[in-house]
């Protein structure tokens, strides 16, 4: 089962909201909004394959089935609260199939910087030889040179104005990571493995948030293309940040959140 930590919230509630990472991350990517999120709901973060402590066995394949099966093995603990899900990128993705296709009804879904995959077959084959790359970068090179490339990457160029302490703090998370487990994740569930839900995203009937950064184009428009296709939605394109809102914003990341959880509450 994935790893996983519970918080609960001092004020009662019976909403959990799960919170699920990018890639070359883990749990610790939320640490300075739980405070915030307690005050309205309970937590739970979740270690997806092959980051964090999670120790998924080699031998299977990490695949989106794989992963929505030991979502619900994880959720079916904690059957009497209501589930809101909140992804980031890699993380969003999942939170997309997981909520199409898991056990457990998801009543709020919130998507930050992510897509629901790749619709055009020859560019999904290019995105896999460049997911098999960047596996072997890892496993031949080490953690420090992939982390060192991936920094530079121009998905993560608006990092480059955050201050230092948030910088090397996300670096430190980064390198803790194990580069042969990250090599997997890439090859079974990267974006290049992901399945394309395009045409399954209007099934969705969750209340559902969808965030982009104004600076990160790309995803603003996959937002705008994913509005159009889910029927209960909201799309906020947050002012002078990229691809990592959380990071670059945090107060506006969790008055947003926060709103949209009340509403929630409210029904």
């Amino acid at each position: 089962m994935l790893h996983y930590n519970f918080y609960k919230s001092d004020h009662p509630s019976n909403q959990l909201l799960i919170l699920l990472h990018g890639f070359i991350s883990d749990s610790q990517t939320y640490m300075n909004h739980i405070e915030a999120f307690l005050t309205q709901c309970n937590i739970l973060t979740i270690d997806l394959p092959g980051h964090g402590k999670d120790d998924s066995p080699i031998d299977q394949t990490w695949d989106f089935p794989y992963i929505t099966e030991q979502i619900n093995r994880v959720l079916s603990q904690f059957e009497k609260y209501k589930f809101s899900l909140l992804g980031y990128s890699m993380g969003g993705r999942v939170a997309l199939y997981y909520t199409i296709y898991g056990q457990y009804e998801i009543k709020q879904l919130i998507l930050e910087s992510t897509s629901p995959g790749i619709a055009d077959e020859t560019l999904r084959k290019e995105r896999q030889a460049i997911d098999q790359a960047r596996g072997r970068v890892l496993e031949i090179a080490g953690i420090e040179v992939f982390v060192n490339d991936w920094e530079k990457l121009p998905l993560f160029q608006t990092q480059y104005l955050l201050d230092d302490n948030k910088k090397q703090a996300m670096r430190r998370m980064r390198l803790s990571q194990d580069p042969n487990k990250l090599a997997k994740a890439l090859r079974d569930y990267g974006t290049g493995h992901m399945p394309n839900l395009w045409g399954d995203i209007k099934r969705i009937k969750s209340d559902c948030l969808i965030l982009a950064g104004e600076l990160d184009e790309k995803f603003v428009n996959t937002a705008k293309k994913m509005a159009q296709e889910i029927k209960n939605y909201q799309i906020h394109i947050l002012k002078n940040v990229g691809h990592t809102i959380h990071v670059e914003d945090e107060a506006e990341f969790d008055t947003i959140v926060l709103g949209f959880l009340k509403e929630e509450q409210n029904d």
